[in-house]
């Protein structure tokens, strides 16, 4: 049973209400696929809050710049970047706002589902991704997902290489870790 995102972090520690991603601890990674080749990527200037509310609601907004992407190629990163058109649409933006619900025990894991909106491209989208959550005493939090996004779901012109195309989707795997604050 999934349970919100909110009230896993306000069980955590009531005292805290905002959450703040530590780009230290954090990397999104993405996969792409082709039918002659696989592209890996990551990108580790994660920038992003989870604010709990005193109505029991928390909101979340996590920003990634596109410039930061990094395949380990600096040729295809370019090219990467031209195609997203980084310069008009420089981050890649969630924003969710969850409910409150049952509380957790620290150091387990907790399955939860991140509701809201994927900003990118300049094209606004719902999303629902399961995650899982794990809180530790320390006032600390790690948010992990692995989810789909469709590329031409946010009018992304899917790259080729021998007039073939890559697959519509790109998998994108997540580990957020965030420190509680004031």
């Amino acid at each position: 049973m999934f349970q919100p995102l909110a009230a896993v972090l306000l069980t955590a520690t009531l005292s805290a209400s905002t959450y703040t991603v530590d780009p230290a601890g954090s990397v999104v990674k993405f996969h792409l696929h082709h039918k002659m080749h696989e592209v890996d990527g990551r990108s580790s200037q994660i920038e992003g809050k989870a604010v709990l509310g005193d109505d029991g609601k928390v909101m979340t907004m996590i920003r990634i710049p596109v410039a930061s992407f990094d395949t380990a190629d600096a040729n295809r990163d370019s090219h990467m970047r031209e195609t997203l058109d980084a310069s008009k649409f420089p981050f890649v933006v969630f924003k969710g706002v969850t409910s409150l619900a049952i509380p957790v025990v620290y150091g387990k894991d907790v399955d939860t589902k991140l509701e809201g909106e994927l900003d990118f491209h300049g094209v606004k989208r719902p999303i629902a991704v399961p995650a899982k959550l794990s809180l530790g005493q320390d006032g600390t939090a790690v948010v992990k997902a692995k989810f789909p996004v469709n590329l031409e779901a946010h009018q992304i012109e899917r790259p080729s290489l021998l007039f073939i195309k890559v697959d519509e989707n790109v998998e994108l795997d997540v580990q957020l870790k965030l420190r509680a604050g004031k």
